[in-house]
């Protein structure tokens, strides 16, 4: 290489370090703001999406934005001022990342797990980043610094962060609450607040924020009293099933909000604040128009009119959600003018109508089913580590109306065994540990032939798996024979709701967590898979392919079970000779298959009968689980779209169908007062 062509190549380099000096900051700026759009837009539809790509996207952004607003701020503190450079970046470019860094509306929290750390670390950095602010402000003070932009800016970013920091330390106090069990409290104290003239979607959300109410308690591990348990019961038993579930949508999207946007309930305080903010950001947006010309360069007034109209319109776009969400709904609703105002925008309006009508959770219910997973490639390792997400479901199915009838009518009938009035709490206790075996007894003869599958004595997950197994031998080999109509809901619901259970167990393990399940279904898949490896099994040495490794044609797979029905015997003997001395529930789940299809052949059931009493025993396992897992799995999963398994926990607390649902008088308090009175003897 010649002399010439090292100067050139230097001039080179040079040039473009001068083009990175120049434009870092401005980049900074517009990508700081790009990541605040996106966060706003998208920061809402967590709360009812599954899409894969938007938890990893959503979580960058959110790690990214403060990153940068903060990295940017670190550069203007060493930036040198110097009011007779043209290309002085503007000082109100530092408040205006404190507004970013108060974050959206549509996101403070990521997850539950951060809520607990962040509002502490929030506080600190509140502290230093308006030092940092202040002291850039201080450096950069010159004679082209225009105070009437700089000093609403600095206020508006100032009130935002401190809004960020309460709604943080409010996620925190929510979410750790008294771990005190057994004490009563009385939660649903809102009722007078509302009219009793009801109309429309204003009066539906009111009956589900007086639900929120009583789950704020739940929540909270308190009990709740006799009067609460009552109105929730009346509340919710006289509605129809689709109603019941919208109630239940409602309230969790309330408790969302609570927990992950600023979105809460308006006050006369936020109402100044968001006024401030607001008026701050249009009064500087004015003022810059008005002084700016010939204390700027073109490009720098060009991305200050951009960062500062983004201002303006993120906090338009964050007032407009607020107004229209549930909770501006509530707090409008609370008096008999805006009440009466509400009313007719709810009529009248199309966008309000739909605002209110708005998903609140995804309305889906994943499937994973463990037979046709054997035909599916295999998982990257490297996939699965660097980029965790839930690789292991096969599809999402709507949950429709006939689902949630399914679900709610079976609710009902186990509540109807119940009376609180009774104090007798070992009924109730009774009641949360049935996982199918009071179905099966009341269909007499299945009860004998298949109680074991469902007894006490049987862990749950190999409950699940057992008959996950058996819902998939029914269903093939009636699809095979046309043995039904596809489209009849006991037959479709029992099929998405084995499929629903077993994702929950793949991909939501902490949700099902009464026993370890990890292991359970993983010695039933490799069980499968050296059932169906057993013709290949001589390749598969040679080339030392672990089994996980392999995939299998779909014929195979089907190729097995038809066989299972064909010749039972010789088939159960093999997979018992397969069988490793795992915990594997293959066997159990192919007996099981057999043992419901032979309910047609010899002892004269209809396919119908047969399908009704599988979908109920598949109900009775959700509800099971759903009052076995734990408020903080719940709440969890209400960052990820939501999951059926919360709505049906939910629906039961409220008809009574909990543990801390206990009964005026529990068995403890009465043998204390026995005991009392055994010692200072009745009161007179």
């Amino acid at each position: 290489m010649d002399a010439s062509s090292k100067i050139n190549l230097s001039h080179l380099s040079q040039d473009i370090v001068d083009v990175w000096n120049e434009w870092q900051m401005r980049s900074l700026m517009l990508l700081s703001l790009f990541l605040q759009i996106f966060l706003s837009i998208f920061g809402k539809r967590r709360k009812f999406s599954t899409a894969r790509w938007l938890g990893p996207s959503l979580w960058l952004a959110y790690l990214s934005a403060d990153w940068v607003a903060t990295f940017s701020l670190g550069i203007l503190s060493r930036s040198e001022a110097d009011y007779k450079n043209p290309n002085l970046i503007p000082v109100f470019w530092a408040p205006i990342l404190l507004v970013h860094l108060g974050g959206p509306g549509t996101i403070t929290a990521y997850s539950v797990d951060r809520v607990n750390i962040l509002f502490l670390s929030r506080l600190l950095q509140l502290v230093t980043q308006v030092g940092v602010a202040c002291y850039v402000l201080f450096r950069l003070w010159s004679q082209n610094a225009i105070t009437s932009v700089v000093i609403p800016i600095l206020i508006s970013g100032i009130i935002k962060y401190g809004e960020r920091i309460w709604v943080l330390l409010r996620s925190h106090e929510d979410n750790n609450g008294s771990q005190q069990p057994g004490t009563k409290v009385s939660s649903i104290h809102g009722a007078e607040l509302f009219n009793n003239n009801r109309i429309s979607e204003v009066g539906f959300l009111q009956d589900a924020y007086l639900l929120f109410q009583a789950l704020q308690t739940l929540l909270n591990n308190f009990d709740l009293v006799t009067f609460d348990q009552n109105f929730t019961y009346e509340l919710v038993s006289v509605k129809k099933a689709e109603e019941a579930f919208q109630l239940i949508e409602v309230e969790l999207g309330f408790k969302y909000d609570r927990l992950y946007y600023k979105v809460t309930m308006i006050s006369r305080l936020r109402i100044i604040l968001r006024s401030i903010t607001f008026l701050s950001s249009i009064f500087a947006l004015v003022s810059f128009s008005s002084k700016s010309k010939g204390v700027y360069s073109i490009n720098d007034r060009i991305i200050s009119y951009v960062l500062l109209i983004g201002v303006v319109c993120l906090e338009s776009y964050s007032i407009i959600v607020h107004l229209l969400s549930d909770w501006g709904m509530i707090w409008l609703s609370r008096s008999e003018i805006a009440y009466s105002i509400v009313s007719r925008i709810t009529y009248r309006s199309w966008l309000v109508s739909f605002c209110m009508k708005s998903k609140r959770w995804s309305r889906l219910i994943g499937q994973h089913n463990m037979i046709r997973a054997q035909s599916n490639k295999p998982v990257s390792k490297i996939l699965k580590k660097y980029f965790p997400g839930k690789w292991n479901v096969d599809s999402r199915e709507k949950v429709d109306k006939e689902l949630k009838e399914l679900i709610f009518n079976q609710v009902l009938d186990k509540r109807s065994r119940y009376d609180p009035s009774t104090d007798d709490f070992n009924i109730l206790e009774k009641l949360l540990e049935e996982r199918g075996l009071e179905v099966l007894r009341r269909k007499h003869i299945c009860f004998d032939r298949f109680g074991w599958s469902v007894a006490g004595t049987v862990e749950f997950i190999h409950s699940l798996l057992t008959w996950h197994i058996a819902t998939h031998v029914c269903f093939s080999d009636d699809s095979r024979k046309n043995a039904f109509d596809k489209t009849r809901n006991c037959v479709m619901s029992s099929r998405s709701l084995s499929n629903y259970m077993l994702y929950l167990l793949v991909n939501c393990p902490t949700m099902l967590a009464t026993q370890p399940s990890e292991t359970r279904h993983a010695d039933t898949r490799i069980h499968l898979r050296r059932l169906l490896s057993r013709n290949t099994r001589k390749d598969v040495i040679k080339r030392n392919i672990p089994l996980d490794g392999l995939s299998f044609h779909e014929a195979e797979v089907n190729a097995f079970f038809k066989n299972l029905l064909e010749r039972p015997s010789p088939m159960l003997k093999e997979i018992k000779e397969q069988d490793e001395g795992e915990m594997s529930a293959l066997l159990d789940g192919c007996m099981l298959g057999v043992s419901l299809q032979s309910l047609e052949t010899q002892d004269g059931w209809s396919n119908d009968n047969k399908w009704e009493m599988i979908s109920e025993v598949w109900v009775d396992m959700l509800m099971y689980a759903a009052s076995h897992c734990r408020w903080k799995e719940h709440v969890h999963a209400l960052s990820q779209g939501g999951e059926l398994l919360t709505h049906v926990c939910l629906l039961m607390a409220h008809l009574g169908l909990s543990k801390q649902c206990r009964p005026k008088v529990s068995e403890q308090l009465a043998a204390r007062a026995k005991r009392l009175d055994g010692i200072v003897g009745p009161e007179v």
